[in-house]
């Protein structure tokens, strides 16, 4: 409608090889969900920590975190938050079974609430940052240097064996086939909003582009080029930290890498010092239920309030924006040189 690209141009991004990778992933999300497979590593789990409260939320967001490192993180948490609530109600039921508890206390249920529901989201966003396929953000670093068989080719292919693999054994007797999943069942579950945000945020990237706006805004950052670099790296995280609590974490990554890209180009550094701080530091959405999807899921769920998260996310946030400017801080500081093949592959991608 403003004219910036046109329709064709916008339609290309919904089915670039990040948007087909997410799609198989999810399809293998809801397959694990359908036959149950996270109750089982739930219950495996609880199995061994018992009905301590400290040690079951503990291995609740063990689960949780390893299921978000290879799914997606909107994925894992939609998947837990149930297994969460049960949790809860199966420890509140096992207190008073055992006269731990005389009379219920409604409001600790509600606080216990709470916060397996808070693990659920922060272990699901931490979780993510793991992995590639873990969250939106990961996958859009990579670029998009592949032409051939990419990431998105293996996603599609592991995401329909469960729409064509049987759900029992073929060599019982009297068996019919029926697949693990079907496509009614995906269909009415499947995020086609997350799915469709995934493509806005690249055309929101490539509208970036084509108008020069990256530019722009790239000059006005140009200052923080001569700063030591863990100023820098501490600026690119606080920015992006705060950015991310207003928009999905992708569509803060769509917007702010091509940003980055841009200083970095100008100021002939790799662009990883600038786009790798920012990638771990836009998952960092634990303040506001807008941030992220996990956030809205356990807000919607009936047992949150806003105010729960504000308090639990602060401290979350700056602890782990302190963590991630020391583990970027770290890892570049291997000297990174502006003609190796990441950089110029980052800078044709965007350019």
């Amino acid at each position: 409608m403003a004219g910036i690209l046109s329709g064709d141009e916008v339609g290309l991004n919904y089915f670039k090889d990040i948007t087909t990778m997410f799609v198989g992933t999810m399809i293998l999300a809801y397959a694990m969900e359908h036959v149950c497979l996270h109750r089982r590593l739930a219950l495996l789990v609880l199995k061994y920590v018992g009905s301590s409260i400290i040690w079951s939320l503990g291995g609740l967001m063990i689960v949780t975190a390893f299921l978000s490192m290879w799914i997606n993180n909107s994925a894992s948490a939609n998947i837990m938050i149930p297994t969460a609530l049960a949790i809860v109600n199966e420890l509140q039921n096992y207190q008073q079974a055992t006269n731990r508890t005389a009379v219920a206390n409604e409001n600790d249920n509600h606080q216990n609430s709470t916060g397996f529901l808070i693990a659920v989201a922060y272990s699901a966003a931490i979780g993510g940052m793991m992995t590639l396929v873990g969250t939106g953000p990961n996958i859009f670093v990579k670029g998009f240097t592949d032409h051939y068989v990419t990431d998105g080719t293996t996603g599609i292919i592991i995401g329909c064996l469960p729409l064509i693999l049987p759900n029992k054994n073929p060599f019982h007797e009297e068996w019919e086939y029926h697949p693990i999943l079907t496509w009614d069942q995906l269909s009415k579950s499947f995020p086609w909003g997350v799915f469709m945000l995934q493509g806005a945020g690249l055309a929101i990237a490539d509208g970036f582009k084509v108008s020069n706006l990256s530019s722009t805004i790239a000059a006005f950052l140009h200052f923080i080029v001569g700063a030591p670099q863990t100023s820098i790296i501490l600026v690119v995280i606080i920015i992006s930290a705060v950015f991310t609590e207003f928009t999905s974490n992708l569509a803060c990554a769509t917007i702010l890498f091509p940003i980055l890209d841009s200083v970095a180009k100008t100021a002939n550094i790799h662009p990883g010092y600038l786009i790798l701080p920012s990638c771990m530091a836009v998952s960092l959405s634990f303040m506001l239920p807008i941030a992220t999807p996990p956030n809205a899921m356990i807000f919607i769920s009936g047992n949150m309030k806003t105010r729960d998260l504000l308090k639990a996310g602060f401290g979350m946030k700056i602890i782990d924006s302190e963590l991630c400017t020391k583990s970027v801080v770290g890892k570049t500081s291997i000297e990174l040189d502006v003609t190796c093949i990441p950089y110029n592959a980052t800078a044709q991608s965007i350019a």
